[in-house]
C-alpha cells in the first residue's frame, strides 16, 4: 500500500473527525437546569452567597442555618454544581447574633468568607481563611474591634489583595468603611472611613475590584428618601476619589440594596426600588454615572438584585414579590451582551406553589456557565437552591456521547497508521540490512585470500 495514500488517509480522518465535533459541540444544550435543592438541613439555610471559580469546575457556596442558634456553613462542588462535598461549619457565634449574612470572597485557590457575630461590645466582623479551594478553613478570625455595630460585610479579592466594605453604626450613625490586606487575610491595614456625613446613615454598601480599581456603592438615606452613591479608588484602595450621587433622593421610588460589578473599562451598577430594577454604569472609571433606567416594571416588587459582569456580558438576578398573591416570591434572571446597551426581558428561575418565598438570590460565572442560587421555603422551611446554564448534567452526558465515538475512530485511525508506519520501518531497516551483507562477504573473501598468500 502507498505511503502516501495512506498518510493521506490518516490526516482526513483526524480533519473530519474534529469537524464533526465541531459542528456537533456548537448544538451543546445550552438551557437552563431543573431548581435543585442544594441543603437539606434542619432550621432556615437563608442568606445565601455563591462564588464560581474562573479558573476551573468549583463552585462555593456559604449561609446561614438557625439550627441550634445562627451559624454559617460553607459547602463546594468540584463538578460545576452536580454533586457538593459535604457541609463545613466555619463559626462559633454567640447565642445573640441576629443575622451573620456570610459573604464569600474568592480567588483560585484562595476563599475568604465574611460575617458577623455579637459579641459583648457589639457586633463585629470575622473572617475564616482557605488555602486549598476550600477543603479546610482556619480562624474565624476577628476583622473588626470598634465599639458600635458593624455589619452587611462586602467583599472582593484581586491576586492576594483583599478589600473588605462594611457599615458601621456608632452612636446611630451609619457610615461606609473599607480595610485591605495585601497578603490574602493575614494582616490588615487600617481601616479607612468612605462616609462620613452626619446628616444621613449610609448603609448597604457592594464592592467590585478589577486590577488596581476598586468601585465601591451604598445607600444613603436622608430625612425618609434615599439615594444612591459610588466611589472609586484607582489604586488598589490607597486613595478614593470624591463620592458620586448615582440616583436622586426619592420619596417614591425608595432605591434600595445597590450591586456594583466590574470588567476593568465599564463599571455597572444596579439597585432595587419601588418602581423597579434600576440601572446605571460609569465608562470613566466612576467618575460619572449615566442616568438610570428602569430594567422592570412595577408589576412586582423587585428587591435586593445581585450582578455579575464577563466582558461585555451582565447577568442579573432579583427576587419579585407578587403584589396580587400575599407571600409570594419568584426569583428572576436578566441579562444585556451589549455591555448594557439593551437588556433581554426577565426570565422567571422559579415554579412553586404560592405562598412560597424564593428570596435573596445571587448570581456568578465562570466563562463556561452561570450560577443562581437562592433561599427557598417550599419545604417548609428555608433551604437553598440552584440552577445553573447549561445544565451541567445534561451537558456531561452529551460530551459522553459525542466523545466517545470520535475517540474510537481517532484511536483506531492512529492504531492503524502507526502499524503501518511500524511495517514500513521494519521493511526499510530489512532492506538495508540486505544491501549491507555483500559488503561484508566480499570483505571477508579479501581477508581469506591475504591470509592465504601469505
Amino acid at each position: 500500500m502507498n505511503r502516501y495514500f495512506v498518510r493521506a488517509i490518516f490526516l482526513i480522518t483526524v480533519v473530519a473527525t474534529i469537524a464533526v465535533a465541531n459542528t456537533y459541540w456548537q448544538q451543546r444544550p445550552d438551557a437552563w437546569s431543573a431548581e435543585t435543592q442544594v441543603t437539606n438541613d434542619p432550621g432556615d439555610s437563608r442568606l445565601v452567597d455563591l462564588c464560581a471559580d474562573p479558573s476551573g469546575h468549583t463552585v462555593y457556596l456559604v449561609w446561614e442555618n438557625n439550627r441550634g442558634g445562627q451559624e454559617v456553613y460553607f459547602q463546594r462542588s468540584l463538578d460545576d454544581g452536580v454533586s457538593w462535598d459535604p457541609e463545613l461549619r466555619l463559626s462559633n457565634l454567640t447565642s445573640v447574633t441576629p443575622e451573620p449574612e456570610p459573604r464569600l470572597a474568592t480567588n483560585g485557590g484562595q476563599v475568604l468568607v465574611f460575617f458577623a457575630n455579637r459579641t459583648g461590645t457589639g457586633e463585629h466582623l470575622y473572617y475564616a481563611v482557605s488555602d486549598d479551594w476550600g477543603s479546610d478553613f482556619s480562624g474565624p478570625l476577628q476583622l473588626t474591634h470598634d465599639s458600635g455595630d458593624q455589619s452587611n460585610v462586602a467583599a472582593a479579592i484581586v491576586a492576594s489583595t483583599v478589600h473588605v466594605v462594611w457599615q458601621e453604626n456608632f452612636d446611630g450613625e451609619l457610615r461606609i468603611f473599607y480595610a485591605k490586606s495585601v497578603d490574602s487575610g493575614q494582616t490588615w491595614q487600617p481601616e479607612v472611613a468612605l462616609t462620613n456625613v452626619t446628616v444621613s446613615q449610609d448603609q448597604f454598601p457592594a464592592i467590585s475590584a478589577v486590577g488596581d480599581k476598586v468601585f465601591v456603592t451604598w445607600s444613603r438615606m436622608y430625612e425618609d428618601t434615599e439615594a444612591i452613591y459610588a466611589k472609586a479608588s484607582l489604586d488598589s484602595g490607597n486613595t478614593w476619589q470624591p463620592e458620586v450621587q448615582v440616583s436622586n433622593f426619592s420619596e417614591e421610588s425608595y432605591p434600595d440594596f445597590p450591586a456594583i460589578a466590574s470588567n476593568g473599562t465599564y463599571a455597572h451598577l444596579i439597585w432595587g426600588s419601588s418602581t423597579g430594577i434600576q440601572y446605571s454604569r460609569s465608562s470613566n472609571l466612576g467618575e460619572t454615572w449615566s442616568s438610570p433606567i428602569p430594567l422592570t416594571n412595577a408589576s412586582r416588587q423587585y428587591v435586593a438584585p445581585r450582578i455579575a459582569v464577563s466582558d461585555s456580558e451582565i447577568q442579573v438576578v432579583t427576587a419579585g414579590l407578587s403584589l396580587g398573591t400575599q407571600g409570594t416570591s419568584d426569583v428572576f434572571y436578566l441579562d444585556s451582551s451589549d455591555g448594557g446597551e439593551t437588556w433581554n426581558a426577565p426570565l422567571l428561575l422559579t415554579a412553586h406553589e404560592p405562598a412560597v418565598l424564593s428570596l435573596a438570590p445571587v448570581v456568578s460565572s465562570n466563562g463556561d456557565g452561570t450560577f443562581v442560587a437562592w433561599e427557598d421555603s417550599r419545604n417548609g422551611h428555608f433551604t437553598v437552591f440552584l440552577r445553573t446554564r447549561p445544565d451541567f448534567v445534561l451537558l456531561r452526558d452529551f460530551e459522553w456521547q459525542l466523545f466517545t465515538p470520535l475517540l474510537i475512530i481517532l484511536a483506531a485511525a492512529a492504531s492503524f497508521y502507526l502499524g503501518f508506519e511500524l511495517r514500513e520501518w521494519k521493511l526499510c531497516v530489512h532492506r538495508k540490512s540486505k544491501e549491507k551483507k555483500p559488503h561484508l562477504r566480499t570483505r571477508r573473501r579479501r581477508r581469506t585470500k591475504g591470509r592465504k598468500s601469505r
